[in-house]
């Protein structure tokens, strides 16, 4: 009876929602849509299986984000609750990625951690605009080369942070540069630790093998129980844990940390905001890609202007509580629907139990070599740089392959901030240049005009392609170059689908040219968009007796 009462009441709600269910998180529609008993324990199975993989990686991506285990473990309990409670998608888990571990390292290296918290509060405010404004439908126009290429270099960057780790070499400074990190690895190898090198390999062979052989099994889950095993039988051998560089992971459960009044300021708004707006923008693309992963698995539909807002609150409240930027987790949001999940509560399942780990399991997990996570570290950002999957980008046209590789280096060798810029700059270029290459003008003369039943020889500029800022010279060149020796000038623009105003402007200067040579110029095959812009820039004032046959057709 209860649970028909509660059902009863939750329909209630979801249909005085009305018109807002656009703006409603899944969450509630979730609740909303006859949610069982099955469902329920559907949804803990999957929140068990999830986080016995999510807890070890959870923590490594925020070690390579240069922040403390702990942190990671805050991070996915805080903005991991938020996603799922106010988020669009039915999958998601929210944890530290390692799409955002250089990034975070910079801002941490440059400006502190109070720098971070700034930049994660803006990043959250940038996120909820982009749902509100729906700007976030935009994102997926991102051309694949250079989400593929700055991923590609976030993972070979986590390798090369890791390389310390992994050899056991316990370095206090290590270079910020990618090169600076392997010269100074090959300068200490003699200081290798042949336990951490050893368990670190083994290590990851394992997960290599369990990848390929086992996929759907805790691999990471394992490592980390090797990892203690090999503390306690191991206990003198120089392995660094994550106790002796960290300390007790049990003790940084989630408290609000309120951020100094110094930190926002107008100097640090100026110094930060572009960092910000790459967590928003990374944040966001990496949301929306998981959502649209968990969709093809599912047979689901996500909302994504509220999975942004539900992102851009997530990362709010971690900044609040001592976090660092969160988003989706591709592989764990895969494994959620694989393993049955119904609702975003096996997503409040997964930070239950990882809750749990942390409590139960915090005093062993300290004893676990830093070693461990290096490897875990390398398979997950080997398998984000995706180099075998990529190579067909080598393989496309070299517009494509050049960008991929510029955005490579330029992630490697200044930051991902950059690379996106240029990236996308690059991309701009060649996209304009490959539209200008398929515009094209033809001149002939033609015999076609008729006035006062008279015929008359007609100097005709036949136009194919779009006619926009990039292709207007070309069109500006064909018709300078005209004899101009009759007296009517076609301009036929049945093969224009687009015209902006810069192609606009190009005719108008060219009517206002002719007519100084009593030169008729008729300009035909108009389509509703091309005679809108024409018309909005005046040019039918110039041209309206012949013009005037185009714009009634278009009012039809």
């Amino acid at each position: 009876m209860a649970l028909v009462d509660r059902q009863f009441i939750m329909t209630k709600i979801f249909d005085a929602l009305g018109r807002f269910r656009e703006w409603t998180p899944e969450f509630v529609l979730s609740l909303g849509k006859n949610y069982s008993l099955r469902s329920f324990i559907s949804d803990a199975r999957a929140g068990l299986l999830v986080s016995v993989v999510a807890f070890p990686l959870f923590m490594t991506f925020a070690i390579a984000s240069g922040a403390s285990p702990g942190v990671g473990i805050t991070t996915c309990l805080v903005a991991g609750s938020l996603a799922s409670l106010f988020g669009g998608a039915k999958f998601q888990i929210v944890g530290p990625t390692g799409a955002f571990a250089m990034i975070v390292a910079d801002i941490v290296k440059d400006h502190g951690f109070e720098g971070l918290t700034f930049s994660m509060i803006m990043a959250g405010i940038i996120m909820i605009l982009f749902g509100i404004t729906k700007i976030g439908d935009l994102i997926h126009y991102v051309p694949y080369p250079i989400t593929a290429g700055f991923t590609a270099g976030i993972g070979l960057s986590i390798i090369v942070a890791q390389m310390s780790n992994f050899l056991g070499l316990r370095l206090t400074e290590v270079p910020a540069s990618f090169f600076g990190r392997i010269a100074c690895c090959v300068i200490n190898l003699p200081k290798i630790n042949f336990y951490s090198f050893g368990l670190a390999l083994f290590s990851l062979i394992f997960l290599e093998i369990m990848q390929k052989r086992r996929p759907n099994l805790p691999r990471y889950f394992f490592v980390l129980l090797f990892g203690i095993v090999a503390s306690l039988i191991f206990p003198n051998v120089g392995m660094e844990t994550i106790g002796s560089k960290f300390g007790d992971i049990s003790g940084e459960l989630p408290r609000f940390i309120a951020p100094s009044t110094e930190t926002f300021s107008i100097s640090n708004l100026q110094k930060l905001f572009p960092a910000a707006f790459a967590i928003a923008f990374l944040g966001s693309l990496e949301s929306l890609l998981g959502a649209v992963i968990a969709d093809n698995l599912s047979g689901q539909r996500h909302n994504s202007n509220v999975e942004l807002i539900g992102q851009g609150i997530a990362n709010l409240g971690s900044a609040f509580f001592g976090g660092i930027p969160a988003t989706c987790a591709l592989g764990t949001t895969s494994l959620n629907v694989k393993a049955g999940a119904q609702t975003p509560i096996a997503g409040l399942f997964n930070v239950l139990f990882i809750l749990l780990f942390v409590l139960c399991l915090g005093c062993l997990v300290k004893i676990v070599p830093l070693s461990c996570l290096a490897a875990m570290l390398f398979s997950s950002a080997w398998n984000m740089a995706s180099l075998k999957k990529n190579k067909y980008i080598l393989l496309a046209p070299k517009s494509d392959s050049c960008v991929f590789i510029v955005t490579i280096f330029i992630t490697l060798l200044v930051n991902i901030v950059v690379a996106v810029e240029i990236g996308l700059v690059l991309s701009a270029f060649l996209f304009i240049k490959r539209t200008v290459e398929t515009t094209a003008t033809k001149t002939f003369n033609k015999t076609m005009f008729y006035e006062e039943n008279q015929e008359k020889e007609c100097e005709v500029v036949k136009v194919y392609g779009h006619l926009f800022f990039g292709a207007a010279p070309l069109l500006q060149n064909a018709l300078r170059s005209l004899p101009k020796t009759h007296d009517v000038v076609y301009i036929d623009m049945r093969d224009v689908p687009f015209i902006d105003v810069t192609g606009a402007k190009v005719l108008k200067e060219f009517v206002a040219d002719v007519k100084w040579h009593n030169i008729q110029v008729i300009i035909g095959g108009l389509n509703r968009r091309t005679l809108k812009v024409l018309r909005k820039i005046d040019i039918q004032h110039e041209l309206e007796p012949h013009l005037r046959n185009e714009i009634e057709k278009n009012r039809e």
